[in-house]
């Protein structure tokens, strides 16, 4: 068997894979400080490449935090948040294309951060690092700078500055009165004016690698003109996507109101959306950037949730990737799984290491004014064919059905390939004429 390296680095660091867990709410009793580093070193043991240490802001724990005070928590609406699941739709009711959730609130402060650094670097292998994770609910660029200042003598490896978080958002229904301090987050990644001397001061208050979380918010093509800037200022590396800002959808069933379990006046929140829907999102930022914008790494996160979907955003330029979905569907072995398959999949494609395929999807990208469409022609394969008769049950005027079984007529064709999607056995092909 071939013998095949899975490390890789990121903004010069050095991850022994690509691989690990994308930084996730605290929205669990268990998170402040010791109890957190039992969760994160179980992540370590199943093979995460990188430790990451959430929303790390200025200040220190109420009374009711330190003692994790719930009851009091919730009357005071702090330390709060909701999960609610949603699927295509009623025929795939196990296909989870999404979650939607919404929070208030959920923070770490630096005492925790420090009880879980000292307690988490003792056991961490060399080519484990930490990210920190930087947030102030501010728009001052002083502040982010003090903020980052203090982050970085807790001794984690890089900074990130969480600019993408839609929670920000979720508490102004009305867009006209959102105040100054909602441009944190995600209004802080979509707009350059505020976010660009945030992340000059941030760059200057430390001399770890600093990277930045973008929001889809920010739309194309203006993510190429924030990253770019981003660079010029001394970014190292961008995270290529997060969660959407959404409206959840209401119940039809119940009058139209809202799905999210144990709230009041059943309400239907502001939220946001994560789950494999945001893949389709970070393959386009982290191709686009790594094309556009050389001299930052990509770092790709969003709807990861099978090791095909690693090597995928790899190909397109990445140089790791992290998940919080693929772990909560296929719980924390779901990274060793991942890392084996890694393994196999070099050995099996001959691969000695990341750098390999790195980008290798980037040459074949094109615009479609840059490609030839061939005027081919679809074929049905008889074996396969199970005559449901779906294929001519759609709009296309080339198939139709006789005597049960489906035709194509040539003079329709346009070799559109919908049919090849509709199929449900993959019994039909596009090929010359």
């Amino acid at each position: 068997m071939k013998n095949v390296d899975i490390s890789t680095t990121l903004a010069g660091v050095k991850m022994r894979t690509p691989f690990g867990v994308s930084p996730h709410n605290l929205d669990k009793p268990w998170f402040p400080g010791r109890k957190a580093a039992e969760l994160f070193l179980k992540y370590v043991e199943a093979g995460a490449g990188f430790i990451y240490i959430p929303a790390i802001v200025p200040g220190e724990p109420t009374e009711a935090e330190q003692n994790l005070d719930f009851p009091t928590l919730f009357k005071n609406q702090n330390y709060v948040g909701r999960w609610m699941k949603i699927v295509l739709d009623n025929a795939h009711q196990k296909d989870v294309i999404a979650h939607i959730y919404t929070a208030k609130n959920l923070f770490n402060y630096l005492s925790w951060a420090k009880e879980l650094m000292n307690t988490l670097r003792p056991a961490l292998p060399p080519d484990v690092p930490v990210i920190a994770q930087v947030l102030v609910h501010d728009m001052d660029p002083g502040k982010w700078g003090e903020q980052t200042r203090r982050v970085a003598e807790l001794g984690p490896n890089m900074i990130e500055l969480n600019t993408g978080c839609p929670v920000g958002a979720m508490g102004h229904l009305d867009a006209k009165n959102l105040p100054p301090e909602a441009k944190w987050g995600m209004m802080m990644g979509a707009a350059p004016e505020v976010f660009l001397p945030v992340l000059e001061a941030c760059v200057k208050a430390t001399s770890l690698p600093v990277g930045f979380k973008l929001t889809p918010e920010v739309g194309y093509p203006r993510m190429l003109y924030l990253t770019e800037e981003a660079r010029n200022a001394g970014a190292q590396f961008v995270i290529t996507t997060h969660k959407y800002f959404v409206v959840p959808p209401p119940d039809i069933w119940n009058g139209g109101k809202g799905k999210y379990p144990g709230v009041s006046d059943d309400a239907n929140i502001l939220s946001d959306i994560g789950g494999p829907a945001l893949r389709f999102s970070m393959y386009k930022a982290t191709a686009l950037i790594t094309k556009n914008i050389p001299g930052i790494d990509t770092f790709a996160g969003g709807g990861i949730t099978s090791p095909e979907h690693i090597v995928e955003a790899i190909m397109l330029g990445a140089h790791a990737c992290q998940t919080l979905t693929g772990m909560v569907l296929g719980g924390i072995d779901f990274i060793g799984r991942c890392n084996r398959w890694l393994e196999g999949y070099m050995q099996k494609c001959g691969y000695s290491t990341i750098d390999d395929f790195r980008g290798l999807g980037l040459k074949y990208l094109r615009s479609s004014t840059e490609t030839e469409f061939y005027y081919y022609r679809a074929y049905i394969d008889e074996e396969k064919c199970m005559e449901c008769g779906k294929c001519a049950a759609s709009y296309c005027p080339a198939i139709s059905l006789v005597e049960g079984k489906p035709e194509v007529d040539d003079k329709y064709c346009s070799s559109c390939a919908m049919c090849t999607v509709i199929c449900p056995v993959d019994a039909i092909s596009i090929g010359p004429r």
